[in-house]
């Protein structure tokens, strides 16, 4: 994990790498490109606070242990698991350069490094899960917290649902000003690009849709169940994962993209321009991913299957 030219450990059993690391210098991974983010001593943090949540998790499993505890532990476990997919964000893209570009022993040490990362996070993010349900006690039929969790999809959209969608609203309008400000100085499109304008269209109708109707659809009760005026099928529940399964994608692929990429890439001066309209760019794009998914997260528990123990049953009386 050492960078090329750098002194290699001596092969001892005694002499760990963060000893190694603390005597000899900030350690360094052979290719130096498998984050965004700073190395040195940062994957190194998080991977240890990753271990500790996960190494307490697993000492307190079987323990009677308060459940603000757990709380606090599956919540502590979590943040390092995300932070560890954060700082890996760029495994996919080393997979495919990796099929595309061959397996050089750089290219190698990255997708080990970014592997390990993703492997690690999803770890985390399980136990932090886990953890979760011990403190919670949900039902062990439908995974609802029955007095605290919605029951059906009739039921309103707590408020943080709510302020998440409509913050997504208003990173999409964030966003497109900057482009209408465009249009209108004649900055874009430009001349000299060869655009299809029924793609361009089609694009832009995609964009206005992921943008207000699908927000709105992840928090409001239409989004759930169909309305009145669509009186074929008024009343039945929206499919789930149309709704949802939208929603995760674009959330996911706007906060990674230009969340997560882009703002460090900004950060680190990989590119430049007037920085109001690139504020408005990339925070408006982080703020409608990050509030498709706030949303999203509401959905998804709104529309759990009934529990089937509330359902009352028939018995059958003998003649």
């Amino acid at each position: 994990m050492s960078g090329p030219g750098s002194p290699r450990p001596p092969a001892r059993p005694d002499t760990s790498w963060s000893t190694w690391w603390a005597i000899h210098g900030t350690p360094r991974f052979f290719n130096g490109q498998e984050s965004y983010f700073p190395g040195g001593w940062v994957p190194v943090a998080l991977g240890v606070l990753a271990l500790a949540g996960c190494s307490v998790a697993a000492v307190v499993a079987g323990r009677a242990v308060h459940d603000k505890v757990r709380y606090v532990l599956a919540a502590f476990t979590a943040v390092a698991g995300a932070a560890l997919w954060v700082y890996s964000f760029l495994f996919p893209v080393i997979v495919v350069a990796l099929l595309f570009e061959g397996a050089g022993p750089g290219m190698v040490a990255s997708l080990l490094a970014t592997g390990a990362g993703v492997g690690g996070g999803l770890l985390c993010l399980l136990v932090a899960a886990a953890e979760r349900r011990r403190a919670a006690r949900p039902c062990e039929a439908c995974g609802r917290v029955h007095g605290r969790s919605p029951e059906s999809r009739e039921a309103r959209a707590p408020g943080w649902a709510f302020a998440g969608a409509y913050l997504a609203v208003a990173g999409f309008v964030a966003r497109m000003s900057v482009w209408l400000a465009d249009t209108l100085a004649g900055r874009w499109p430009s001349a000299a690009s060869d655009i299809s304008w029924t793609a361009l269209t089609v694009f832009m109708v995609l964009m206005t849709l992921a943008g207000t109707l699908l927000p709105l659809a992840l928090a409001h009760r239409w989004g759930r169940l169909w309305p009145a005026w669509v009186w074929p099928v008024r009343g039945r529940a929206v499919p789930r994962w149309l709704v949802l399964g939208t929603g995760l994608f674009v959330g996911t692929s706007l906060t990674a993209y230009f969340g997560i990429a882009g703002m460090t890439a900004w950060i680190r001066g990989s590119f430049g321009g007037a920085f109001l309209p690139l504020l408005l760019e990339m925070g408006g794009y982080t703020l409608w991913g990050a509030g498709l998914l706030v949303a999203s997260a509401s959905y998804y528990a709104m529309t759990r299957p009934p529990c089937p123990r509330t359902v009352p049953q028939r018995v059958s009386l003998p003649l």
